[in-house]
């Protein structure tokens, strides 16, 4: 058994083992009602996935028998193509889950969990401040004076 053997055999199963995380975050995509499940569907596997298939093809490359400065080229292009993957999507991820979030996008109240339903009160103030804690209003009614703990708060 030859070397391009083993690297051919070992990219196919990471090249399927991509694709078919890369068709789990699409079905998830279609399955999943509301945003916030979707851009978990859309971001996990599909990221997963494309790693595991760029990792497929590099190791394609390195397996060849044939491996020249053409390869070299094209080997530091799925390099940088993977380096750009770990830095994007997960910031990718985080702001469409933060714009979700202030736009208020989350789906059908109903069908719901308690969990995931957003808070129905909130936690700022209109002018854009947090509101006194529970404790700083205590004091304030009773006019003794409070001590700030830990964190500084009142």
């Amino acid at each position: 058994m030859h070397l391009q053997f083993f690297t051919d055999l070992i990219s196919l199963l990471l090249i399927c083992c991509g694709a078919f995380l890369v068709l789990s975050a699409a079905i998830g995509l279609h399955r999943f009602g509301d945003t916030m499940s979707r851009v978990h569907a859309i971001t996990k596997p599909q990221t997963t996935g494309l790693i595991l298939t760029v990792t497929g093809a590099i190791v394609r490359v390195l397996g060849s028998e044939h491996f020249s400065v053409a390869e070299r080229g094209d080997l530091g292009v799925l390099v940088l193509l993977l380096l750009f993957t770990f830095m994007t999507n997960p910031v990718t991820a985080q702001r469409l889950g933060r714009v979700a979030r202030r736009e208020g996008l989350y789906g059908d109240p109903e069908h719901m969990s308690r969990n995931d339903a957003p808070a129905e009160r909130s936690l700022r103030t209109k002018s854009g401040k947090a509101s006194k804690s529970s404790k700083a209003a205590k004091t304030a009614k009773t006019g003794k004076i409070a001590r700030p703990d830990r964190d500084g708060r009142v």
